[in-house]
């Protein structure tokens, strides 16, 4: 029974669970799918606004995921209040359509749900030793960023959905400074991901706003590249 928006419409759906464990994203986990998911959007109404915003991005990622309808009613929204049942209900049927297809993620047609989170896990690990540690929204608003910025740059995106994904979140007040990171912790993290193959780094990359390419391998150039684009365009010490 899933209290927060993150949950309603993404963390609860699936099967995947996660532990975080010495300063790193998810390093334990099973899957174990429920006999059912009870959804009250009710719940959403005690929770602290930070809280809120932070579940939008995950509505945010469905709708880059899916298009259509689901992307032109996220248009409109404030993430500074509710969204309405119907929403959370379109946004949490994207994950369930695709996990129904690939439930323990072994045709990778699950990749595409990790959008803005293999990065964003990153950035989120490396603020957990700050003051003021990022919330997983917060952290997968600026991975959605970069893997945007990423996904153009490898000749997937145009330049013009480039800025209209930036701009959402730029606009809503998402794409904060980088915490403060070494470029080696930054490297040390990033290959502990399970998604690291002969060197490089299989990210789901935008082809365009409703369409996903589950698994592109990046190179750790393009990646530090991506970071660097980032910082000029929204701040953060290294």
């Amino acid at each position: 029974m899933p209290t927060t928006l993150i949950a309603q419409v993404d963390a609860a759906i699936g099967g995947k669970t996660g532990l975080n464990f010495r300063r790193g994203k998810n390093l334990i986990g099973v899957y174990a799918q429920p006999q059912a998911i009870w959804v009250w959007p009710g719940f959403l109404q005690s929770l602290p606004p930070a809280e809120l915003r932070s579940g939008w991005v995950e509505v945010f990622k469905h709708s880059l995921i899916a298009g259509g309808t689901l992307w032109d009613s996220v248009q409109q929204v404030s993430v500074e209040k509710l969204p309405s049942e119907a929403l959370i209900a379109e946004a949490a049927r994207v994950k369930l359509r695709i996990v129904a297809q690939d439930p323990l993620e072994e045709r990778r047609l699950r990749y595409v749900l990790n959008l803005g989170h293999t990065l964003g896990h990153l950035w989120e690990s490396l603020s957990m030793d700050t003051d003021d540690p990022l919330l997983h929204g917060e952290a997968v608003a600026i991975g959605i960023a970069q893997e945007a910025y990423l996904s153009h740059r490898m000749g997937y995106l145009s330049g013009v959905s480039l800025e209209t994904i930036t701009g959402w979140l730029e606009d809503r007040g998402y794409l904060c400074p980088l915490p403060p990171f070494t470029w080696s912790s930054w490297e040390r993290l990033l290959t502990q991901d399970k998604k690291v193959r002969a060197g490089k780094l299989l990210l789901p990359l935008l082809r365009e706003i409703g369409e996903v390419l589950p698994a592109e391998a990046v190179e750790s150039k393009l990646l530090g590249e991506a970071v660097r684009w980032y910082r000029r365009q929204y701040g953060g010490a290294s």
